[in-house]
């Protein structure tokens, strides 16, 4: 950037010179940007996703606690409008984007294996129903 005669001045102390600033912006933890957009990611638990839930989020103005949809899959995203950066030269602003990611637990207790254990045969058994369903509709 630079600003007019605002540098030191010549040899003979007549006229100043110009100064350069150079501006280096660092990137934030949390927030991406994409020029008026936003991007944050917000981590759910496992049940979070099936079942649905809240999670808080941070905004550029400060946290709010966003609906997760029962079935939420890892990478699905929301937008939450107007939320993002003020456009240049402009009165409207970007966007934000939520992306979801999933953590799925690494160490269960006895009782966790035994559930997912139990949905799984629960799982399994609607699976072979539709596929019972399936080959009987087209046989």
């Amino acid at each position: 950037m630079k600003v007019l005669r605002s540098g030191q001045a010549d040899p003979d102390g007549l006229r100043a010179g110009d100064l350069y600033v150079a501006i280096k912006v660092r990137e934030d933890p949390v927030f991406r940007r994409e020029k008026g957009d936003i991007h944050v990611d917000a981590v759910l638990n496992v049940t979070q996703a099936i079942l649905g839930g809240t999670v808080q989020v941070p905004t550029l103005a400060g946290d709010v606690v966003l609906k997760v949809k029962p079935g939420t899959q890892p990478g699905q995203k929301v937008v939450l409008r107007g939320k993002g950066i003020k456009t240049r030269n402009s009165y409207s602003y970007g966007d934000q984007y939520v992306h979801f990611n999933v953590k799925i637990p690494v160490n269960l207790t006895q009782k966790q294996r035994m559930l997912l254990e139990e949905f799984e045969k629960e799982e399994k058994g609607e699976d072979d129903k539709d596929a019972e369903k399936a080959a009987g509709a087209s046989g």
